[in-house]
């Protein structure tokens, strides 16, 4: 396979030396052989700038006309865009008349509610007034035709005359002072007191707390007093615990009974111990420094 691949490569050069040879013995083949490469070599550039060319003009022109729609679409997207806004703008501004309008109405509603209401509660005293009359005339009546006693008339028209006057004078300091000057069936209250400020400075700048001022039951103080000093004294044997281990290696339950033997005997006593030890500062701060 090898020898015939090489026969054929050496025959291929062979025809290749006896074609030149035979073109430089004639002349004019030659110069035609010549011409004919240059113009197929001319021709094929020629397409080839030719076929790019066209090439580059189409994409050119896909270009221009990419360049033209987005163009196209960016005004497009800044028309919807400023119409969204107005129609945004328009929507806000009948939302806001909408709500401006709704609290109008409803203020309207309680201004009239409250000038029914006002009105009802003036016929009312007016018919009380008008019974109170009728009454007095029928008093009157009476001690004209001498049915009762001048006195006893006297007395049934002050009596009269006083609960109409209480009647009145109670509906109008209601309406004035008690009465709610927004809805007619709501009362008014005053402000409620703001609560006790607790919280203090002592004269080192630490922040304390007065518990009388919590409304702590009676006796808390002295809980949490105690429960403090327990606390101190259970961190004071942890910290003797500790020493003693390390120093001389004793065992805990020794340190704990030897601090329980050597404890005060009263409360009064442990705690004053405590005060002179600056213990009892430092505990009542980690307890009430969060409030």
């Amino acid at each position: 396979m090898g020898n015939a691949t090489s026969l054929a490569m050496v025959g291929q050069d062979l025809e290749r030396l006896q074609f030149a040879s035979d073109l430089r013995k004639n002349p004019m083949d030659y110069q035609n052989y010549v011409d004919q490469r240059v113009d197929k070599l001319t021709g094929e550039v020629f397409n080839r700038k030719r076929t790019a060319f066209q090439k580059a003009q189409i994409d050119m022109g896909r270009y221009m006309d990419m360049d033209h729609n987005v163009n196209f679409y960016k005004m497009r997207n800044g028309d919807v865009q400023r119409l969204t806004q107005a129609m945004d703008a328009n929507n806000q501004s009948v939302k806001d008349k909408l709500e401006t309008d709704l609290e109008l109405s409803k203020r309207q509603f309680e201004i009239n509610e409250w000038q029914n209401q006002n009105k009802l509660e003036t016929l009312f005293f007016l018919q009380v007034f008008f019974i109170g009359a009728l009454a007095m005339s029928i008093i009157i009546f009476l001690q004209k035709t001498a049915a009762i006693t001048n006195s006893m008339a006297a007395l049934l028209t002050v009596l009269l005359l006083g609960i109409v006057v209480v009647i009145g004078v109670y509906r109008y300091y209601y309406t004035r002072r008690i009465r709610d000057n927004r809805l007619w069936s709501r009362r008014y209250f005053g402000s409620a007191k703001a609560p006790n400020n607790c919280k203090g400075c002592d004269k080192d700048g630490n922040i304390t707390v007065d518990l009388n001022c919590l409304g702590l039951p009676e006796g808390a103080g002295a809980c949490a007093e105690e429960k403090a000093y327990q606390f101190s004294r259970w961190q004071r044997g942890l910290q003797k615990e500790m020493l003693a281990y390390q120093e001389a290696g004793t065992s805990p339950a020794a340190v704990l009974n030897s601090n329980d033997e050597a404890s005060c005997s009263s409360f009064g006593e442990q705690n004053a111990m405590l005060e002179a030890e600056g213990i009892k500062e430092n505990t009542w701060k980690n307890i009430f420094g969060s409030l």
